[in-house]
């Protein structure tokens, strides 16, 4: 093989190496407001499944058991923090597991501090933990794990 040669040779090697391990892309992510995000639970949520939808500055849904209802505010440089105020809920009592959701949903919401959407998962975090969310009209990805309340 002549110098001249080598770097066709490489190249094409390349080329096919290329071709043969696509890049994987990540699907796109869901909008964060406007989506129905539905909250993932270890159980099958007999009544309503838990979800939350997002407005401009408002938030809205649903703890299996009560509604809810707040405001909150998102940074605008897309660093992911979040905090809510003014969460509220129903006062109606339901079974203890759904209070165990309840509980959970409304503790982390009130110590939020971040929030991530990746494709179609959202994450929110706090102080009291954190929330695992999977969009209402999900495709082929699979939800991550439960959150444990």
């Amino acid at each position: 093989m002549t110098v001249k040669a080598l770097p066709l040779v490489l190249l094409s090697l390349f080329g096919a190496a290329c071709v043969a391990n696509p890049a994987k892309r990540e699907a796109p992510a869901m909008p964060f407001v406007g989506t129905k995000w539905m909250v993932v639970t270890e159980r099958k949520v007999e009544i309503e499944q838990p979800y939350l939808e997002f407005g401009d500055g408002a938030v809205s849904g649903s703890t299996g058991c009560n509604s809810i209802m707040g405001r909150y505010v998102q940074d605008s440089i897309g660093a992911g923090a979040i905090i809510f105020s003014s969460i509220a809920s129903t006062k109606r009592q339901c079974a203890d597991s759904l209070m165990a959701i309840e509980d959970k949903m409304l503790g982390v919401l009130r110590s939020s501090t971040n929030v991530r959407v990746t494709g179609n998962r959202l994450r929110i975090d706090g102080s009291a933990g954190a929330l695992d969310f999977v969009a209402e009209s999900t495709g082929p990805l699979t939800p991550p794990p439960p959150t444990r309340p």
